[in-house]
């Protein structure tokens, strides 16, 4: 059976990102995966990026996997073991969460062969995905952000240990009610417009991307 880790690094357990990695995980449990989301922002998951305590670099050593103990290292090999990863984000400050990250230095920077770059040692061959979301209204305004670079570099690191790809959200409903904020950047009705009407079909994207990369695993 095909194993799908899903990781939720927004602070947000039933916002926009979780959404769509739930949508993803409906669709790899209609294709037979045996799925399990996590979200990094759990209160009781307390956890840093790398130390560089270089333990995964030593001579003779294991290799692959980071050996930093704290509550990290469970969600570590659990992503290590699965045959599908599927990260999801919002955009904070034009960046991937600091949350996800931490999680991305700590599962990747292993995998890294300081003897022979080009041969990054994975444990297990995989299929991922990151999911983004952000205000940001459209993919012409994200590259002008330098987006493409600022957060795809983030995404295409998994690309080091499996195929990957990335599926956005843009213009995403940030506030059930926009009156209460200083946010008069934002239309509050065409928010609303487009969660009504774009963000269903980025719910239908990510459900046909969670049975796509079951299949590609299977």
């Amino acid at each position: 059976m095909v194993k799908v880790l899903l990781i939720n690094a927004s602070p947000h357990k039933n916002g926009n990102t979780a959404q769509l990695l739930q949508r993803a995980m409906d669709g790899a449990e209609e294709m037979g995966a045996e799925t399990e989301m996590i979200n990094l922002y759990d209160r009781n998951l307390n956890y840093k990026g790398c130390m560089s305590c270089f333990a995964c670099k030593v001579r003779g050593g294991k290799k692959g996997i980071c050996f930093f103990k704290d509550d990290l290292q469970p969600v570590l090999a659990k992503a290590i073991d699965a045959d599908v990863l599927i990260c999801g984000s919002p955009n904070y400050c034009s960046y991937p969460t600091a949350s996800l990250r931490a999680f991305v230095e700590r599962l990747i920077f292993p995998m890294v062969n300081y003897s022979d770059y080009s041969k990054p040692i994975v444990l297990k061959p995989k299929h991922s995905a990151t999911i983004y979301t952000m205000n940001c209204p459209n993919m012409e305004m994200y590259k002008a952000n330098n987006f493409d670079i600022l957060m795809d570099s983030n995404a295409k690191t998994l690309a080091m240990m499996c195929p990957t790809e990335i599926l956005y959200s843009f213009d995403t409903y940030q506030f059930n009610d926009y009156s209460r904020y200083d946010a008069d950047n934002f239309d509050a009705e065409h928010k609303k417009h487009i969660h009504e009407t774009q963000f269903p079909k980025d719910l239908q994207a990510a459900y046909e991307l969670g049975k796509r990369l079951v299949k590609q695993a299977e």
